[in-house]
C-alpha cells in the first residue's frame, strides 16, 4: 500500500470537509474552539478530524485543527483561521509515524522554513517568503 503523499491528505482533508455532514467527534483529545467536530471515514484506514463552522448562514468554513489519522498512527495536522485559510503549524507523518514534512502557513501560504524527509531519511529544508521559494 502506497502511503499518500502530504499534497495528496491537504488536498483530501481540504476539499472533503466542505463536503461531509456535521458529526460528533470521538476523539477526547480533539477539540474545535470554533464550530462542531466532524469525523469521516475517508477510507484505506484513515479518519479526519476537523470542526466545521456557519460562518453565515449556509456558507460553511471549515476552521481550525484538521487531523488525519491512519490505523490509529496521526498522519497530518495542520490549521486553518476563520476565512478557512491555511494558518499556523502543518506537519505530515508516514504510516509508522515518522515526521516527513513540516512548516508554518501564514495567510494560507508557505512562510519560514519548511522540511521534507525523503524514504531514505534525506531531510531538504526549503525557506519560502509569501509562497515562494527564496533563492540560495
Amino acid at each position: 500500500m502506497q502511503p499518500f503523499s502530504s499534497g495528496q491528505l491537504l488536498a483530501i482533508g481540504v476539499l472533503l470537509t466542505s463536503l461531509l455532514a456535521v458529526q460528533s467527534s470521538g476523539a477526547s483529545d480533539f477539540q474545535c474552539a470554533l464550530g462542531d467536530k466532524v469525523v469521516a471515514s475517508l477510507g484505506d484506514g484513515v479518519t479526519l478530524h476537523s470542526c466545521s463552522w456557519e460562518k453565515t448562514p449556509g456558507n460553511f468554513v471549515r476552521t481550525g485543527p484538521l487531523q488525519l489519522i491512519r490505523n490509529g498512527i496521526l498522519i497530518l495536522t495542520l490549521q486553518t483561521d476563520r476565512d478557512g485559510l491555511l494558518q499556523g503549524q502543518y506537519r505530515a507523518w508516514d504510516d509508522y509515524g515518522a515526521l516527513i514534512e513540516s512548516g508554518y502557513y501564514l495567510n494560507g501560504l508557505k512562510e519560514g522554513e519548511w522540511r521534507l524527509t525523503d524514504a531514505n531519511g534525506n531531510t531538504r529544508v526549503t525557506v519560502y517568503r509569501a509562497g515562494k521559494p527564496e533563492n540560495r
